[in-house]
């Protein structure tokens, strides 16, 4: 693929390629199965942020926090070892299927000719989704790094193989290459269910039994560009898929009444997802680390000074 002044891709190391290659060996359908044990050790015996997940399962009402919290490190296993065998088989073999429910409300969204904004989150197996849907449509992703820079080279490096345009966050000129990449036909897809870690840009409303900071980035944006904005959320019960959940389009001159009410409503959808599979989504996220007076404090902090 060619690269983009905004690529953020390194080289990941010898070490990482060659577990890598030995994983691509393995057929697909046997990675479920492997990545269930990587999610036991992780869950179960190192307990990684375990006492978290739990905790934040018994607040939003999850009925068997435990069983969930269980399955949820199972699917974040296999999901691991799905990205592992994806940036092995970058060269060979066709991806594995994924069904896309709902397509018609997408292809709706792009024949109105703005490029379309895809608001996403961790559910199901993401990377994977993401690297299927370019396949179909010329995919921009709004990314963060990774604090593990091999890790984060060769997630990074799988992706862009795949056909996903990288735009690094944070980065002052993201937003000017998202309008750019919606103005020439593609799809942008920006992740929703991550605490803002800011004091500005976001609206609160509750989230899974508390009051969580949303970001407002994917609702300006359609609301700057025209763009619809498209609620997609990945799964992988019965198989790898992603559902079109909703589609938003910004009337003419939309405003900040507008902006916050969109976000609000994809957080409820998102919520309402995340209860019917809890399973799915990706409980260890600090993602309610924003309080409301976290913000009213950086304001009277920011006026004082």
């Amino acid at each position: 693929m060619r690269a983009t002044p905004h690529d953020p891709r390194g080289v990941p190391p010898r070490s990482l390629r060659l577990i890598a290659g030995f994983f691509g060996l393995f057929p697909f359908r046997f990675l479920a199965t492997l990545g269930a044990a990587i999610g036991f050790l992780a869950g179960s015996v190192l307990r990684i942020r375990r006492a978290h997940v739990v905790a934040a399962m018994q607040r939003a009402g999850v009925a068997h926090p435990e069983r969930s919290a269980s399955r949820m490190y199972r699917g974040l296993g296999a999901s691991l070892l799905e990205l592992v065998w994806l940036s092995a088989r970058r060269r060979a073999g066709a991806l594995p299927p994924v069904r896309i429910e709902h397509r018609e409300r997408f292809d709706e969204a792009r024949r109105l000719g703005r490029g379309v904004i895809v608001a996403t989150a961790h559910t199901g197996n993401w990377d994977l989704v993401a690297c299927a849907c370019a396949n179909e449509t010329k995919l921009a992703v709004i990314t963060r790094r990774l604090s593990a820079r091999g890790l984060d080279a060769l997630w990074q490096d799988t992706r862009a193989r795949r056909g996903v345009d990288l735009l690094p966050a944070p980065d002052g000129g993201v937003l000017a290459a998202a309008r750019a990449r919606l103005q020439s036909g593609a799809a942008v897809a920006v992740l929703v269910d991550q605490d803002p870690e800011r004091t500005h840009g976001v609206v609160f409303a509750p989230f899974l039994g508390e009051e969580a900071a949303h970001d407002t980035l994917p609702a300006t944006l359609a609301a700057r560009s025209g763009a619809p904005l498209v609620l997609a959320l990945g799964g992988r019960r019965g198989g790898h898929h992603v559902t079109i959940e909703e589609v938003f389009v910004p009337p003419p001159r939309a405003g900040r009444a507008w902006i916050d009410e969109t976000t609000r409503a994809m957080a409820a959808r998102l919520e309402a997802y995340v209860r019917a599979a809890p399973e799915e989504w990706l409980w260890m996220h600090r993602r309610w680390k924003t309080q409301r007076a976290t913000t009213v404090a950086g304001s009277i902090t920011s006026l004082a000074g």
